[in-house]
């Protein structure tokens, strides 16, 4: 298969494990050659639209924040792979205190600058050990992660006692993906390096320490609008030049986790 979001050069397999039945890209890229496969439009839509000021960052990080805010009052909230801070931001007006953790420089910036939020660039392991947190979320984050596993320990780790766990990821049984198929825009090879259904997110959870509390599917028609859009915009880019490099050699089910003592 081939780079339908973005045109990376090259072509990409993606295989399933006989053991665990998880779904991967065969061959991925070495940390090393990750960042030549994240084009700078991946982080561009929200900056130019939305200012520090608004009072809404978004209809769904809005949403989200509200749903994650338990009764009980806000608390600490580390946002993993934040991108521009707009559901921090939604966090951060409803009470909570906020930290975020981004690879990409330009997103962090704008964070930081125009949002006034704590975000510090790298991964997980950017975060003292000392800091905990009441909540951690990765909102389609795990499938970039070159160790899943390593992650969620990680944040595992974070967690305050009774800290919770929301994370989202693509879909693997989706219908979407069932109708799309090799067009389907959450392949996004060579950037998910992972693919999840219900049955191994499930599993990965369990294996790092995580009591899964509940699951729901986002409504499908973003997603679905999404896929169409990018459907007629591969006709173009077929025409056209490659945007990216490449290395050398939904529905989107929300797990809600809580860490187990």
């Amino acid at each position: 298969m081939r780079d339908a979001n973005y045109g990376t050069l090259g072509s990409f397999s993606i295989v399933r494990c006989s053991r665990c039945a998880l779904i991967y890209l065969n061959p991925r890229p070495s940390v090393a050659e990750l960042p030549a496969v994240y084009p700078e439009t991946c982080y561009h839509p929200f900056s130019a639209v939305f200012s520090a000021d608004s009072v809404a960052p978004g209809l769904v990080q809005w949403k989200r924040a509200q749903e994650l805010t338990p009764a009980s009052g806000p608390g600490r909230v580390l946002d993993v792979g934040c991108g521009d801070g707009l559901f921090l931001s939604a966090m951060q007006k409803l009470g909570w205190a906020c930290v975020g953790v981004e690879p990409n420089g330009r997103a962090v910036e704008f964070a930081r600058a125009r949002l006034q939020l704590d975000v510090r660039e790298g991964d997980l392991f950017a975060i003292n050990d000392e800091l905990k947190f009441d909540l951690i979320t990765m909102w389609d984050v795990l499938e970039h992660i070159p160790s899943p596993t390593s992650a969620l320990r990680r944040a595992n780790m974070l967690l305050a006692p009774d800290g919770r766990l929301a994370l989202s990821v693509p879909n693997w049984d989706s219908f979407e993906r069932q109708l799309f198929r090799e067009r389907w825009i959450a392949l996004d090879a060579p950037r998910h390096l992972y693919h999840f259904s219900p049955q191994t997110i499930t599993q990965l959870l369990r294996k790092c320490d995580f009591e899964i509390e509940r699951r729901q599917a986002a409504a499908p028609v973003l997603s679905l609008a999404s896929n169409v859009l990018r459907l007629g915009g591969d006709l173009v880019l077929r025409h056209g030049e490659p945007k990216v490099s490449t290395p050398s050699d939904t529905p989107t089910p929300s797990p809600s986790a809580t860490r187990q003592a």
